[in-house]
Parts: structure tokens; C-alpha cells; sequence
């Protein structure tokens, strides 16, 4: 989480007010779950903020001047800026929750809130963060498991198995789907879709955020958008804390 300390603008103290903290999204998407209502969380950061003001008649390859070979590991190399703007503000306006990363309203390349339609409410960006290991693993248990889109979803759902400690008789299932790039986003819905599992927990890169909202047009999908934390979420150790499940 990344913040400065400076004087808010009216308008930036309405995006503060505006945005459910971390335990009252758990509390919204654990309704969602119980009432089998479908919802889809999409998260935007830095990375969707600097394909956004990118200039939309050149090639973009923005990521890489940080970080060598980042384009391709996100996923988006070889697409059109204005392919990725597009998919970017879809994903963003259509989605249930948005998510945009609150360090925007202090540190200028962090901000997503004016590229993207007003929303009533916006769900606090790091509650990829903040969730514990005992809030991830009572979802999973809740929703009976997940399906993981991610390019290493394999080595995720083993990290889950060991790390979590479920019970032989909860019947926790896993599956996944080995997501790539942008030019395999319709693959991926399809496998969501046909997975039958409730929980679609997804990193997919800039390009592949539109799945989520896609995703959850389904009946009884609850779509959320982890991004590069899901590795670390998998690798948690619970405290195996007793819940009430109710």
C-alpha cells in the first residue's frame, strides 16, 4: 500500500468516503456466496493507470521500460494500445465492484477514478491484502473450493492443498485454467463456465481483466480479480481460527 501525506480535494475525500473497507467487502462477497448470486470484483492499479494514458496509435511496450520481459508476463504482448484501453474500461465500468487502488488519490500514477465511470461505492483495492489466511480459507470452504485462472494455477491450487489444511470430509475441489495472454480470454471464460464451481479466482493481466465481469453473467459465479497477490494468497498459513459458518 502506498500513500503521501497531503491536502485532499473535496473530490478526493468523496472517493475516500465512498470506498468499503477490506472486512466489509469479505462480509459482501461471503453474502454473495451464501445467496449463490453472481458478482464480479475487478482491481486496477499503476499498471492499467499507465496503459490508460498511453498513447493509443503506438505499440505499447510501457511495462518493459521498468521491468524487462513484464509485457509478456502480463500477458499483453503483441495487442493494440487501443485493444487494451478498450478492454481495460469494459472491465472496469461492467464489473459489480470496482476496485480502483485508493493510492491514487495521493500519488498521481496510482490514479484510475477519472478514466472510469462514477460509482456509488468502490471496494477497497487492497483487500487482496489485507484478508487473512483464515478469511481466504473460510471463502473456500464456503463456496467448496475454487477455480484458479492463472498462468501457474497448478503450483497455486498445490499451495492451497498444503498450506490450508482442509479436512478430507469438507470435499474442497480445485481446478483451473493455465491462462496465457489476451488472446486466450474467451478460452478461459468457456472454462470457467464449465467448470460448475461457484469461487473463480483470477490473474490475468490488464488484457484479461474483462473475464471476470464476463464470467459472472453466468448463473451462481462469484468472479474475483486477485492479480499477483493470488500466489502469496495461496502460500498463507491460517490460524485455523474458529469460524462460524452460518
Amino acid at each position: 500500500m502506498i500513500f503521501t501525506v497531503k491536502k485532499l480535494t473535496s473530490k478526493e475525500k468523496k472517493h475516500c468516503f465512498k470506498t468499503i473497507s477490506a472486512k466489509a467487502v469479505f462480509a459482501i462477497i461471503g453474502s454473495a456466496i451464501k445467496n449463490q448470486k453472481s458478482l464480479s470484483v475487478v482491481r486496477a492499479g499503476d499498471g492499467e493507470a499507465e496503459i490508460l494514458k498511453a498513447d493509443s496509435t503506438k505499440q505499447f511496450s510501457g511495462y518493459n521500460k521498468r521491468h524487462k520481459g513484464r509485457t509478456k508476463r502480463l500477458g499483453i504482448k503483441g495487442a493494440d494500445i487501443a485493444f487494451l484501453q478498450k478492454n481495460v474500461l469494459e472491465a472496469g465500468n461492467t464489473c459489480t465492484y470496482f476496485a480502483p487502488s485508493i493510492s491514487g488519490i495521493s500519488i498521481p500514477r496510482y490514479h484510475v477514478y477519472d478514466f472510469f465511470k462514477p460509482r456509488a461505492h468502490y471496494f477497497d483495492n487492497f483487500f487482496v491484502n489485507e484478508w487473512t489466511g483464515d478469511m481466504i480459507k473460510i471463502l473456500l470452504e464456503t463456496s467448496g473450493g475454487a477455480f484458479i485462472i492463472n498462468r501457474e494455477y497448478q503450483e497455486i491450487i498445490h499451495n492451497f492443498k498444503e498450506n490450508y489444511n482442509f479436512k478430507k470430509k469438507q470435499k474442497i475441489k480445485f481446478d483451473g485454467f493455465a491462462k496465457e495472454s489476451w488472446k486466450d480470454n474467451e478460452l478461459a471464460i468457456e472454462a470457467a463456465v464449465k467448470s460448475g464451481m461457484q469461487l473463480i479466482l483470477f490473474s490475468a493481466g490488464p488484457a484479461g481483466k474483462i473475464i471476470g465481469p464476463k464470467i459472472a453473467k453466468e448463473k451462481n459465479k462469484i468472479v474475483l480479480d486477485i492479480g499477483n497477490t493470488l500466489m502469496p494468497w495461496s502460500t498463507a498459513k491460517p490460524e485455523n481460527i474458529k469460524i462460524l459458518i452460518k
